[in-house]
């Protein structure tokens, strides 16, 4: 992945039921630490209507490169990035990363689309979004 500049941080709270067999996070687990960001993320620059509205942003790809282990020891954040705008979907990108060492753990990569949960059919992004975004960014995307 390309070098990105992030602006979000999420903080990750690793539990027991996290680990598995092998004594590391479970890849599956990795994944819903990238929601996470991924929800606080929206919310903090789109609000809480992001979730609540007719007009929302559902994923539609998801690609994950797993590079260290992560252990139940790590203190973990993770770090999110809109790095493109197209006409109806946005690409995110995000890192895991050791809040200590600052050593990447896993990195993804998401596209993310508009869509109306009333009428279910894709949309355009909204032009607020898109100047929020921009804004919260310091980019034109």
């Amino acid at each position: 992945m390309q070098k990105t500049t992030f602006k979000h941080s999420t903080p990750v709270q690793i539990r027991f039921n996290d680990i598995d067999g092998l004594g590391h996070v479970n890849n599956t687990t990795i994944q819903e630490y990238f929601d996470l960001g991924r929800m606080y993320y929206l919310t903090q620059v789109l609000g809480k209507s992001i979730f609540k509205n007719d007009e929302t942003l559902i994923v539609v790809n998801i690609n994950t490169d797993f590079m260290i282990p992560v252990y139940l020891k790590d203190n973990l954040c993770v770090k999110t990035s809109i790095t493109k705008l197209g006409t109806k979907s946005l690409q995110m990108v995000q890192e895991l990363v050791c809040s200590d060492s600052q050593i990447v753990k896993a990195a993804c990569k998401s596209v993310m689309v508009a869509f109306n949960k009333k009428t279910e059919e894709g949309l355009e992004l909204l032009p607020q979004w898109r100047e929020v975004i921009g804004k919260f960014e310091e980019t034109k995307l």
